[in-house]
Parts: structure tokens; sequence; C-alpha cells
């Protein structure tokens, strides 16, 4: 099974690259390759640390490897293989993620063995190697995969402490994967809940009620210690850490609550639950393990059910994001494990078929989905069918306008310091990573001049054309003021109504020279209408209608 669960993360595992189509993941390794420049500092606290820590040692792990093997001559070639091809560091990222979800799997079997027995166990494993959403999310350089194991070793941890409560050291334990758990991400903070009603509960021994309330303080400082180990930062810079986790609130909460109310995501996550994140039959069978569960005694219950449900109504209030889900998902399918396990263990032969039926059907369901996750993704995103258009067709250094986390250009020497210049006075006052990149020698080919369609933004490599521009113009002259020759649209099933301007400009004075669609050609026009593309950062999901990842992109060329 552990195999099998390999197989099915890593099928498509280098998608896009070189190009890499999720900004996250961009954002995310620049900050953790580039630790060793801000003394460790991550200088930004939107996530604890603990995960950028361990995936820079992950890929210095890997400049050693390739040192040794000759593929590093030095750490200057490492890093300009960084800049010009990072193919194989976003991969040793990738495969960071993939290993941390077989290994959840792994984890969720031996927990599902002890809360019930390995017949419960090796069917939650099953389902959750199999499941779209862990398998999909195993595809990205991203939190929640790895947090997701931390989150059911803790429980795994739990577990054994409870057998046997009177071990200070099994609850040591308990504290230090629980504070590697919200050392990754905030959002495990739920898993002292069940660790909390464990230590105290009075039915784990018969132990004074001072006695348990030590143990939980046992707990929670070790959990406090090892959370602080793996963010230092947050307790040296309490300030921009409250402040960037005040934003990342009013980002991922607020933005929903203001405009929907309280649990205004329920539906949404409740209905991923229910038929995509394991396919329905995983979640039928988990319904009926609630009742088994329900009925398995209060430990069990609390072990099973006491940090999902808590966090669900959690992530209720937050805007819909389907990786959130990947914590919840090991512990709905224990619930189908217990499911068919109990149908295993009933004395009616038809019981037992039926549970080994719904099993198999389950997982096929579930593996035939993830397969074809893994094969979409092979498949070439828009923007890189955009981008090898463009490179065969237009000479080097062409102006080109394009959007952010649209087609992936290399900016060249001459437009990169033209941005600094803009905005920075200076392009020496550039950071290391700017710095660096401009001495590179030879300079990466083939390149071009970029500009960037939007309503401008923090980025000093960037020059931004506002979209109101040429709704006060009226024609594509801010484009010709500025020498752009070739214009790149990237287009969903929805108009953008901040385009509409630009769009008409267009249509009228320039020529559409190439378009790069992800709908199958026999997609009707009603079906591409109602289907929106896959994006990679996005929660949308990979209709039948879709041959290929990524927006529908438009190339228009300005005489």
């Amino acid at each position: 099974m552990l195999v099998l669960s390999a197989l099915v993360r890593c099928l498509g595992l280098a998608y896009g690259l070189p190009a890499v189509h999720n900004p996250d993941e961009v954002a995310i390794m620049n900050r953790a390759v580039g630790l060793a420049q801000t003394q460790f500092n991550p200088r930004n606290f939107l996530y604890p640390s603990l995960y950028f820590y361990a995936l820079f040692a992950c890929e210095a792990l890997w400049f050693v490897a390739g040192r040794l093997l000759g593929m590093f001559g030095s750490l200057a070639a490492f890093e300009r293989a960084f800049f010009v091809d990072p193919t194989s560091i976003y991969l040793v990222g990738r495969g960071l993620t993939a290993a941390c979800g077989v290994l959840t799997v792994w984890a969720t079997a031996h927990l599902g063995a002890r809360l019930w027995d390995a017949r419960a166990g090796l069917s939650a494993a099953v389902l959750l190697g199999l499941a779209p959403l862990a398998v999909t999310d195993a595809h990205y350089v991203k939190h929640d995969v790895p947090v997701t194991l931390l989150i059911v070793l803790a429980h795994l941890a739990l577990l054994r402490a409870w057998s046997d409560p009177a071990r200070s050291r099994r609850w040591i334990l308990v504290g230090l994967l629980t504070g590697l758990a919200m050392s990754t991400h905030y959002y495990a903070v739920f898993v002292t809940l069940p660790v909390a009603i464990g230590a105290l509960s009075a039915q784990a021994d018969r132990a004074s009620v001072a006695a348990r309330v030590r143990r939980l303080l046992l707990v929670g400082g070790a959990a406090a210690l090892v959370f602080f180990a793996g963010s230092p930062f947050l307790l040296l810079e309490p300030m921009r850490a409250l402040d960037d986790i005040s934003a990342n609130r009013a980002i991922v909460i607020d933005r929903l609550t203001t405009s929907t109310g309280a649990f205004g995501a329920a539906e949404y996550y409740l209905g991923w639950l229910a038929r995509d994140a394991a396919g329905r039959l995983a979640c039928v069978l988990a319904a009926g393990g609630l009742i088994v569960t329900l009925r398995s005694g209060a430990r069990t219950a609390i072990v099973a059910l006491a940090f999902s449900l808590a966090f669900i109504a959690f992530i209720a209030n937050t805007v819909p994001a389907s990786r959130y889900l990947n914590p919840v998902l090991p512990f709905m399918l224990l619930l189908a494990g217990a499911a068919v396990s109990w149908t295993l263990r009933h004395r009616r032969r038809i019981w037992r078929v039926a549970g080994v039926a719904l099993l198999a059907g389950a997982g096929l369901e579930a593996g035939w989905s993830s397969v074809r996750v893994g094969l979409f993704f092979r498949q070439a995103d828009t923007r890189t069918l955009a981008q090898q258009w463009i490179e065969r067709t237009l000479p080097e250094g062409t102006s080109i306008l394009v959007q952010p986390y649209s087609v992936q250009l290399r900016q060249s020497r001459g437009s990169l310091e033209e941005a600094l210049r803009a905005h920075l006075g200076d392009p020496a006052r550039a950071s290391v990573k700017f710095t660096r990149l401009l001495r590179l020698d030879p300079y990466p080919s083939p390149a071009y001049r970029t500009l960037f369609l939007g309503a401008g933004g923090l980025d000093v490599d960037k020059i931004y054309v506002e979209p109101a521009a040429f709704d006060q113009a009226g024609s594509l002259e801010p484009l010709r003021r500025l020498a752009v020759t070739c214009v790149v649209m990237k287009r969903y099933n929805v108009e953008d109504v901040s385009m509409v301007a630009i769009s008409a400009a267009l249509r009228r004075e320039g020529r559409l020279a190439a378009v790069f669609s992800p709908y199958r050609h026999d997609a009707s026009p009603d079906r591409r209408q109602a289907v929106p593309p896959f994006l990679h950062n996005s929660s949308t999901r990979i209709a039948a209608e879709l041959e290929r990842p990524g927006p529908i992109v438009e190339i228009w060329t300005i005489d």
C-alpha cells in the first residue's frame, strides 16, 4: 500500500517544470532557499518557520549530493540552476511533500490499528493512500501535507500515552509532536483539544486532579518549547509576527466572515468531503464508521473526532481552499476503516461481503481519480505551450506585456535593471537575489523585456501597466508609448471586468496570433462557459471537459 501511495503521488510530480505555475510554491521556495542570506530569519510570519527550515535542509542535502555526483561544481553552480532551471530544486521540495504524504498513510494505518484493529487501520490506509485530495496536494511545495503527518503522529502518541498514563515520557512525546505540528502550521493548534482532554481525563487513570494538571502542564511545556524552537524568531520579533498573523487573518478569515457571516464556507468544505476528497463511497463508509466510533467508548471517540470537529468549525470561517481539508482527511477515512472492520467482524456473511465490496469500490473510485490527477498534471500547461510559442516565434528582447501568474518569460538583464531603477532609483540597491541574478554570466537566454498588466504591486522587479489606463485612453496608446509589441492575455470562463477595455482595444487594433485552450476539442461552448480552468493554486476541480491545466491564453501582436 505504501508503494502504491508513493507511485500515485509521484505520477506527474515534475509538472510544469522548469516553469512553476503555482505562485505559493514560488513564495515558499524563495523564502526557504534564502534563509542562509537572512541568518535563518524568515522575516515573514504568515506561517511558522519549521517547514521552511525543513525545506532548506532538504535543499542543502540535495546540493551536497549533487556536488558529490558532479551535478553542481560549486555553490555558484547550484545558485545558477535555481535561476536558470530550478527543476531539480523544486522536485526535491515536492518530493518532501510526497514523502510526508506516504508516511501519513503509514501513521494512519497504525492509528487505526490502535483505535480498533489492524483491518480498520489497513482499510483507512488504502483509502488515504488513494484519496484524490491527498494525492493532488502531495504534488505541491506547501505546508498542508507535512503538517497532516505531524497531526496524525501526535494523535498516535496520544493514544499510546493514554494507554499507560503514568509514564511521563510518553506525554512528553505527545507534547513534542504537538509543538512540531503547530510550528509547521498555526492551525495545528486544534490538536491541543484532544491532547488536553487526554491529559486531564479522569478515565485515563486514577490519578488525582493535581496529578492530571501536572501532566497537562508537562505536555504544554514540551509543546511550547518545541514550537518556539521550530519558529524562534516569533519570540525575537513579536510585533512583526503579530502584524503578519493579523494580516493573514484578514485575508483568510475576515474576508469571508464580513460578507457571509459565521460558518459561511461550511457547505463548501462538507461538499468537498462528501464528493471529491476521497470519493462518495468512502464518505458513505465514514458515515457508517461514525456510528461505530460513537459506540466504541469515549477515548476512541475523542481521538477520532475531537480535532476534526473543532478544525472543521474553524475552516468553515475561512475563504474556501480545499487544501485545508488535508488534516481532516485521515480521520474521516479512519471512520471508514472502522465501518469496514465492523462488517468483517459480523457473523453474517452478507455483511462481510458487503464490507469488502464497499472497500474495493471506494478504493477503485479514489484510485481512478488519483491516477487521472497524475495524468492530467503530465499534460503541458497552456502557459507552457504559450511560452514555447513565444520562444520559437519572437526575437529576444521583444517588449511583452503579460499578467502576473501567466506565461513565465525570462526577464532580460536590461528589463530587470529598468524595473529596479524605476522602483529603487539604482539597481545597486537591489536585494541579494536580484544582485546575483544580474551578475549571472552568461545571462540565461532567451530573455525578454517584460512589463506586467495589473493594478500595481510591491515587486521591485516588475513595471506595471494599470488596466484603468485603457479605460481612459480608449486605445492601445499606453502600450505604444512603452514600445510594447506583444500582449499575452489569460482568460477564464468568467470575464474579468477590469480587462474589458484592453480586450476591446486589442480586438480593434491588434492581431490575435495564437490561442491556447485547456478545454477538450469536443467540449461544448455551454460546458466551457460552466467549467472553470484548473489552476494549481486554486480549489477548482479537474473536470472532464479539461484536457490540461492552465487558463485560456491569447497572444496578441501590435503593429
